[in-house]
């Protein structure tokens, strides 16, 4: 038998063994003897209460399970509630239209699954928080930043986490990823729970950027010397149990986590890419719960909102639905042209219609969930003769009295291209017939095109469309600034933007080595105000991200950048 085949047969070995070893789904919620989906010291209360004669005996006051109702069910539940026993929360199955192992080439999505962690995450209001560093500190001259991380924390497969498997990972990272780390000389290893980078000049955004889940922490064990991802282990809540590529991604508790015993023992995240499949499978009970940003598409949130049996959850999320110009090709080299578009389209009705509601009409480039950061001057457009009268003052106008512009013996046709893995997420095919329309009516042609997602990307790149729709969910203002509108800007290169404007490459420069939040908000202010001028592109709306949950799910809190709090989860059925 070759290597190859022998290490494909232990895998499946491994998996069967952790298969059987996942905790089974707790049919009932014991410990909650008070029957209010709920562990707490009022359940203890309840034990003592049913020992005395004062309550009636009932199932759930069992809390070890063994046959009995006694003083040793209320030291269980103290247990539970402390930590030291395992909370009952059975396990889910929870339903979204993407892939969740296949992000970041890590096999497990960060954010979505609880497997891995990064330094710090970004919490409910969109701000750094400590997640495996416990505090951090940067330099008087903003060059030198130093963390301090948790001690006693371990990888799945037990490995110690320290600064040495810290520097290891932002080593690879770095090689992986150049700049995301900024303008990095060195990083250090100072003692075993102390790492320092340093930068050959100062680099604000440093820590946002590390909450990024491109920046997790990963097993050294998990990744071979070419950087690639072999196994998903990292430190966190839940370790991956078994994963099928587009179908499903079984997790199980670690219990040895750092955190504390999750609550929920095990869940399953299914990849359903019809949204109209998605909905169903809530409503007949097949999946618990629907997450991640366009789970629950409009169209179906009244339905499932009727089901005594479901609740919808709703948040204004960091997620923006950007419709992209690209300026390095006729018609859209001329920034009037790009304006009239944006003038010609009815964002308030697209949000009122199409949305049922769910978001807010596109503004400037930065969407409200960072509100301090937020040029406000900027408003919503749109006015058909704004439009018209741009168009016409660059040349354009109906010779040929078909309704269609042309200049210069040229119609003003354009391509509107949609992402295939994208309109099963959001009701992108919708809106882009609104936007054709409404163009049609100020005379310019657009017809749409539906493309896989590899063709879709490798289109954009090449700069071989006019507009694009795209989603985009940046962690910070420089994520989203720097990143879009710099001419030499990962988003504006990969997405084949062509914009250039020598006066924003300074701003997004200065944006990200200004350390003064006030004078950094200052230059964002500018340079929001330049792009929303310009218009290389602009956000159609800000998304309302739609999730659902069936009357058996207790502690989900859907989170603005979609971090799901699986370790606060639980199953009362």
């Amino acid at each position: 038998m070759g290597s190859g085949a022998v290490l494909g047969l232990i895998a499946v070995i491994v998996s069967a063994m952790l298969l059987a070893s996942m905790p089974m789904a707790t049919a009932k919620l014991y410990g909650d003897a008070n029957g209010d989906d709920v562990i707490d010291e009022a359940d203890t209360t309840y034990v003592w209460q049913i020992i005395a004669d004062v309550e009636e005996e009932n199932e759930l006051a069992d809390a070890n399970r063994d046959g009995e109702i006694n003083a040793r069910d209320a030291t269980y539940i103290a247990g539970i509630i402390s930590g030291e026993n395992p909370f009952p929360g059975g396990t889910l199955i929870a339903g979204l239209g993407r892939d969740p192992g296949k992000q970041y080439g890590y096999g497990a999505h960060p954010s979505l699954t609880g497997v891995y962690e990064q330094l710090v995450w970004i919490d409910y209001e969109l701000e750094p928080q400590p997640m495996l560093a416990t505090s951090w500190k940067v330099s008087a001259d903003g060059k030198v930043w130093t963390f301090y991380l948790k001690e006693g924390v371990k990888f799945h497969d037990g490995t110690p986490f320290n600064a040495e498997t810290a520097k290891q990972n932002f080593e690879r990272l770095d090689a992986e990823e150049p700049g995301q780390l900024g303008p990095l000389e060195s990083i250090d290893v100072v003692d075993d729970y102390t790492i320092q980078f340093t930068h050959s000049e100062p680099f604000a955004p440093f820590v946002r950027q590390l909450s990024w889940p491109f920046m997790s922490m990963i097993s050294p064990d998990a990744v071979d010397e070419d950087r690639n991802v072999l196994e998903a282990i990292g430190t966190g809540p839940y370790e991956v149990v078994e994963y099928s590529p587009d179908d499903k991604l079984v997790l199980a508790r670690n219990e040895d986590w750092w955190g504390g015993m999750p609550k929920l023992e095990g869940m399953t995240l299914r990849c359903i890419p019809d949204a109209n499949s998605r909905a169903m499978s809530l409503e007949t009970g097949e999946i618990d719960l629907i997450i991640d940003t366009g789970g629950v598409l409009p169209e179906y949130a009244g339905t499932l909102d009727a089901d005594p049996e479901i609740e919808v959850l709703t948040r204004l999320i960091a997620t923006s639905h950007f419709l992209i110009l690209n300026s390095g090709k006729t018609p859209f080299n001329d920034t009037r042209a790009r304006q009239a578009v944006q003038y010609a389209i009815d964002q308030e009705t697209i949000v009122d219609t199409i949305l049922e509601g769910y978001g807010l009409p596109g503004k400037g480039a930065l969407t409200p969930a960072l509100a301090k950061w937020v040029n406000t001057d900027i408003a919503v457009k749109y006015g058909t003769n704004e439009a018209e009268q741009l168009l016409s003052d660059s040349g354009w106008g109906d010779i040929g009295g078909d309704g269609i512009l042309d200049k210069e013996g040229q119609p003003f046709e354009v391509r509107l291209l949609l992402h295939s893995g994208m309109i099963g997420r959001w009701p992108y095919e919708a809106i882009a017939e609104v936007i054709q329309s409404e163009l049609n009516d100020v005379g310019i042609k657009a017809d749409i095109q539906v493309l896989a997602g590899g063709a879709w990307s490798t289109a954009l790149k090449d700069g071989k469309y006019e507009m694009a729709m795209t989603p985009y969910t940046p962690l910070g203002p420089h994520f989203m600034l720097y990143d879009w509108f710099n001419s030499e800007g990962d988003m504006n290169l990969m997405r084949g933007m062509c914009y250039n404007n020598s006066r924003v490459d300074e701003l997004t420069e200065l944006g990200k080595a200004t350390m003064d939040q006030d004078e950094r908000n200052e230059i964002y202010v500018e340079l929001q105000a330049i792009v929303a001028e310009e218009v290389p592109m602009f956000p159609i709306y800000y998304e309302e991200m739609i999730n659902a949950q069936r009357s058996n799910v207790r502690g989900f809190e859907p989170h603005p950048w979609f971090w799901i709090n699986w370790e606060e989860i639980y199953s009362t059925t």
